[in-house]
């Protein structure tokens, strides 16, 4: 990255450089596993990849890149933020050819999944175009780790490990399970990621940054399906649906138990492991969207969609025909519905950066 593209980019993340903000850890390389809400352009370049979301093209990107990237954003994403406040330049995918990785690799793939395929297979969910999940991107990481030209040291390097869930438990959703039901799932998908963890650990990682979903009930497409619902006792008190937030609630709060035992079996070798609390700086933000920039008219809306009280409209996907983009993405925490604007993971990655990453000194 060129040296007047760094000051671009800390001229616009004015907050996670604020003198407020705890020292951060000396990090020379980023390591980043997960799902659309970090791939930089995996999905992009994948063999036969679909994209839903056409992030390979504007309005993807359109408030920092100029052009679409594989982002699911209309810019950058939280590992983006982060990088820019370590003072490295942006992680590229791995399967960019012409990517550099001297400062890390992002291994992230929308649509990734914590558990492997056979895991929906064996319980008669049908999975079509299924991504590569955390196996495979481990996979990727190993075959990046044995060439003659990658370090084998991981002492300076910060692995973000997710977040993962969201599309672990959505198919099941979609063809009709229960929420009780795909609760009895979350212990194998945490199982999953905690193998995962183990496994870079293994590998030598010895910073991790594990976060977790956005609470589900909060997202447009999700309140857009639940529009219908006629009792208002459904939503709580920010508008969002209750049992959908109870149940990423459920995942944290089980991912979070396991991380503490990892963290208790691993302190030993050096291993410090943090939990990314992606749910609580979301909420945050919700509850006090003035202090950080929002219009409470776009605080449920997505801003890049299609009709609707959510401006939300699954048959049409951001940046196809029929969708337009709010006024202002700036000032709007939503982006296509189901993932978010670059203002808002630039203000999620401040709280995370703060309450987090400072704690992997």
């Amino acid at each position: 990255m060129a040296p007047s593209f760094l000051l671009t980019v800390f001229i616009l993340f004015p907050l996670a450089i604020a003198d407020k903000s705890p020292p951060l850890p000396s990090f020379k390389r980023i390591y980043q596993f997960g799902d659309s809400l970090s791939d930089t352009g995996n999905l992009l370049r994948l063999p036969g990849g679909r994209m839903f979301y056409p992030a390979d093209r504007l309005p993807y990107g359109e408030t920092y890149f100029g052009k679409g990237t594989g982002r699911f954003s209309d810019g950058r994403l939280i590992v983006d933020f982060i990088a820019a406040a370590l003072d490295l330049p942006f992680v590229d995918a791995y399967l960019n050819a012409n990517g550099s990785f001297a400062h890390g690799v992002n291994f992230a793939v929308a649509g990734a999944t914590a558990v492997d395929e056979d895991f929906f297979t064996e319980r008669n969910i049908s999975t079509s175009n299924f991504k590569p999940p955390i196996s495979k991107q481990l996979e990727w990481f190993e075959t990046h780790i044995n060439s003659s030209s990658t370090s084998k040291s991981f002492e300076d390097s910060l692995f973000i490990f997710g977040e993962f869930g969201g599309n672990d438990y959505f198919p099941f959703f979609r063809q009709g399970w229960s929420l009780e039901q795909v609760r009895a799932n979350v212990p194998y998908v945490v199982a999953a990621i905690i193998h995962g963890i183990k496994r870079i650990v293994q590998l030598g990682a010895k910073r991790i940054l594990v976060p977790g979903p956005f609470p589900f009930g909060c997202l447009p497409s999700q309140l857009a399906a639940s529009n219908n619902a006629s009792d208002a006792s459904a939503y709580n008190a920010l508008g969002c649906v209750k049992a959908f937030n109870d149940f990423s609630s459920y995942h944290n709060g089980f991912l979070r138990r396991a991380l503490s035992s990892l963290n208790r079996e691993v302190s030993g070798d050096g291993v410090v492991i943090v939990y990314g609390d992606y749910e609580g700086a979301f909420l945050e933000i919700l509850e006090k969207p003035s202090s950080y920039g929002f219009d409470k008219e776009w605080l449920h809306k997505a801003c890049c969609g299609a009709g609707g009280n959510y401006h939300f409209d699954q048959t049409k996907p951001c940046g196809t025909n029929g969708t337009d983009v709010c006024p202002s993405p700036a000032h709007a925490m939503h982006w296509d519905g189901v993932h978010l604007t670059d203002a808002s993971y630039h203000r999620i990655s401040q709280i995370v950066i703060d309450q987090s990453i400072s704690q992997l000194i």
